[in-house]
């Protein structure tokens, strides 16, 4: 549902550990936060306004500080698709969204709305929502190597503790088709620029997702959606959409610190 779930589309992504919380010896990239510029005489621990190279010598312009103050996020993106393996599918024109950042890499409280949806030629419709609309239940979202080797790193979002599925609906004035949709999805992040705009690029062909892995502790992890059109068992689908998300501050997901 990830299609729908452009949630994340939204959003992107996660940090918010504070305000004046200098990179130490914890800090474990990915990570949001601030590069920011210090005074004079310079003492900062980075040479650049990326936070990617290291003064040794503490004597760079630019300091990294973990986390957001502005914790808010939201999104808009669409069109958007959601596509099972066995070619089923349900299609929006619009995404809307709303998050927070709560941690140096986690998001929580994200909520995706989509508009102008349909599994032709049935418009579909979450409970208790206006004909061709869709929410999701709440999500939450966590900062992750797609490749720790090469720096690229990615958004992993799933549904919050609490629910096992993304979304949930029906299509047609009579309910011809029911939708369930659970597992996670993972879309790439450009990290090291700081900036209050960003966006996400979800991709998926045939039903399959790209990417589908991430790399944690050195292993790699299976990271999938999975949908159920049918009411006869679930299938590996995937997600396609360009999502813009605006956070309330410049932040950066930095691969270095």
């Amino acid at each position: 549902m990830r299609s729908l779930i452009r949630v994340a589309s939204c959003l992107a992504a996660a940090g918010a550990l504070g305000a004046a919380m200098a990179v130490s010896a914890l800090a474990s990239p990915p990570e949001y936060g601030r590069c920011l510029k210090v005074a004079k005489p310079y003492n900062g621990g980075f040479t650049n306004s990326g936070c990617t190279t290291k003064s040794e010598a503490k004597t760079g312009k630019y300091e990294w500080y973990p986390g957001a103050v502005k914790h808010g996020q939201t999104s808009s993106g669409g069109p958007g698709k959601l596509e099972e393996a066995s070619k089923y599918g349900v299609a929006c024109s619009s995404e809307s969204s709303t998050g927070e950042y709560t941690g140096t890499k986690e998001g929580k409280n994200l909520v995706v709305k989509f508009k102008g949806c349909k599994v032709t030629p049935f418009v579909c419709t979450s409970p208790g929502h206006e004909e061709g609309e869709l929410e999701t239940y709440p999500l939450e979202g966590k900062a992750v190597w797609e490749n720790e080797k090469e720096h690229k790193t990615a958004l992993d979002l799933y549904p919050s503790v609490g629910h096992e599925t993304f979304i949930e609906f029906t299509c047609g004035k009579h309910e011809e088709v029911t939708v369930k949709v659970k597992g996670s999805v993972l879309v790439p992040i450009k990290p090291d620029k700081m900036a209050s705009t960003f966006t996400l690029k979800f991709k998926a062909k045939n039903g399959f997702q790209m990417p589908q892995e991430y790399e944690e502790n050195g292993k790699k992890v299976k990271d999938v959606l999975f949908s159920d059109f049918t009411e006869k068992g679930y299938d590996q689908a995937g997600q396609t959409e360009t999502v813009t998300v605006k956070n309330e501050e410049k932040l950066e997901l930095n691969a270095y610190v």
